[in-house]
């Protein structure tokens, strides 16, 4: 598809590019790399004055750019975003775009491009679904660090050697700026409110406890706190209080001679039997299997 780049002049003083070719990318995806992601192109511009691309049809590609220093700006579809130090571009694949550097002050980026069939849902995961392609990150240089091994490994030859650490670096970049993102957000208010009863489940890890006293405690209904809780922990509440309790009990698996007997008391467990079933449930075996199993 045609990409139109403007107003570049012949590189910029200090800037590193990678390519990979694509019958490498290809070959890879299709046969040879373990992974559902492998990074095409990586790319370092530092003060890129002037630079602008435009994509109206988009690309194939996932591509990030992380702005470390100035600023710039990109266009998804009608809404145009300022970019400033610290924010990381997210453009899905096949997405129209234009994006370029600031006239008064040109952003400096790292930048790569992502191939695989993990792009799009990885995309989507850093977008939320279609939401801003921008997104602020609380440590950029340690995901320009990330960039930069990206870009070393592909430079290094295009061997499973160097392909499969650079996709896992990719990899390990964009999960990282998922959880960046998530700890620079302040916390909302459902947000506290949950961590509050993280707090009390943790401390009460033998008793039963119930819906509406959870719910209570944060002053909620029982319908909205399910749907916050499970919203914020990725569980129901009871859920995730089981799973706490099964944790516990793992430590005193591992860390004790307690019976299986007893550990499902401590944890208030009416009887082995049903801490038993409920251990199996998550973690696949019984929680004697689990304790003979060597570790570490």
């Amino acid at each position: 598809m045609a990409e139109t780049p403007r107003h570049i002049p012949e590189g910029f003083p200090g800037q590193r590019i990678v390519v990979l070719p694509r019958p490498i990318v290809r070959e890879a995806l299709e046969r040879r790399l373990p992974v559902a992601l492998i990074p095409t192109d990586v790319g370092y511009f530092p003060d890129a004055t002037h630079h602008y691309f435009q994509r109206p049809k988009g690309c194939g590609q996932l591509i990030l750019i992380l702005c470390v220093r100035g600023s710039g700006w990109v266009e998804v579809g009608d809404a145009r975003h300022e970019v400033t130090p610290g924010q990381l571009v997210a453009i899905l694949p096949r997405e129209p775009h234009r994006y370029g550097a600031a006239e008064a002050h040109p952003w400096t980026i790292y930048w790569c491009h992502a191939a695989g069939r993990a792009a799009e849902q990885l995309g989507a995961m850093l977008r939320e679904d279609g939401g801003s392609p921008l997104l602020d990150v609380h440590d950029p240089l340690r995901l320009a660090g990330l960039f930069d091994e990206i870009a070393d490994e592909l430079a290094g030859g295009y061997g499973l050697d160097h392909l499969i650490p650079a996709s896992l670096a990719l990899g390990h970049l964009l999960g990282l700026a998922m959880a960046l993102r998530r700890r620079r957000q302040s916390p909302s208010d459902a947000s506290l409110r949950v961590q509050r009863v993280l707090a009390y489940m943790r401390q009460r890890r033998e008793e039963q406890l119930s819906i509406p006293e959870l719910a209570g405690m944060v002053n909620l209904s029982t319908s909205h706190f399910c749907a916050v809780f499970k919203r914020v922990t990725g569980f129901p509440p009871l859920d995730y209080f089981i799973r706490l309790k099964i944790r516990r009990g793992c430590e005193l698996l591992d860390g004790t001679r307690l019976p299986v007997q007893r550990i499902a008391e401590e944890l208030g467990f009416a009887d082995a039997f049903y801490f038993s079933r409920v251990f199996r449930r998550i973690h696949g075996v019984s929680p004697t299997a689990y304790r003979n199993v060597i570790k570490g």
